[in-house]
């Protein structure tokens, strides 16, 4: 979706914002950084455009921002396994109250089953692409370009490389959800198939 580039210590930082694989927690961790900000205000777009202008590069894909990311000397890779990276995209698009827009629902039935069997037409939707994209989409197709690599679970080590505190900031919880059939898992790795290609998904 976009990439976060700031220089900190005299070094040029470049990290990819992979939406749901903990880049608000990210942000956090950055805005604390470069401008002293609450560990418990949540970050975003406008946040760090009045703190720190041109520091988040606001823009679709990969191919995008590249160039941006190759200038950097540090740059991280937050990643999530597809099946996990969908099924937290699609709780957070179509049910998150931050995220859900009702008159988006086909039918009466507003279940993953739906969503699935109509994904060519959801995923027409701006939310739905930021959110259920693949790491491929967002990370590029090849990870010797990054100079760190991490799943999101790891996000804290971005806050050891920046020195700033990593405890007592805002972490998103998702509830516990049903487990996913088989026949589920089959159709998303289906959709999300260019990230077990590349990699993104060990």
């Amino acid at each position: 979706m976009s990439l976060i580039k700031f220089k900190h210590n005299n070094v040029l930082y470049g990290i990819v914002r992979n939406q749901k694989c903990a880049t608000t927690t990210m942000m956090s961790y950055v805005a604390q950084a470069l401008w002293n900000a609450d560990p418990l205000e949540i970050q975003s777009y406008n946040t760090f455009q009045n703190n720190a202008p041109g520091v988040y590069i606001k823009k679709s894909n990969f191919e995008d921002y590249a160039q941006d990311l190759l200038e950097c000397d540090v740059k991280i890779a937050l990643w999530r396994e597809p099946v996990d990276k969908f099924v937290s995209g699609f709780y957070h698009t179509m049910f998150n109250p931050t995220g859900a827009q009702d008159s988006l629902w086909i039918g009466h039935e507003r279940c993953l089953d739906n969503f699935l069997d109509n994904f060519e037409y959801y995923k027409q939707n701006l939310n739905v692409q930021d959110h259920c994209s693949t790491n491929t989409a967002r990370l590029g197709d090849d990870k010797r370009v990054y100079t760190h690599v991490w799943n999101y679970s790891d996000v804290y080590r971005i806050a050891q490389l920046l020195d700033v505190p990593s405890e007592g900031i805002f972490h998103r919880k998702s509830a516990e959800r049903p487990a996913l059939t088989f026949d589920q898992i089959d159709l998303i790795e289906d959709i999300m198939f260019e990230d077990i290609v590349n990699g993104w998904n060990y």
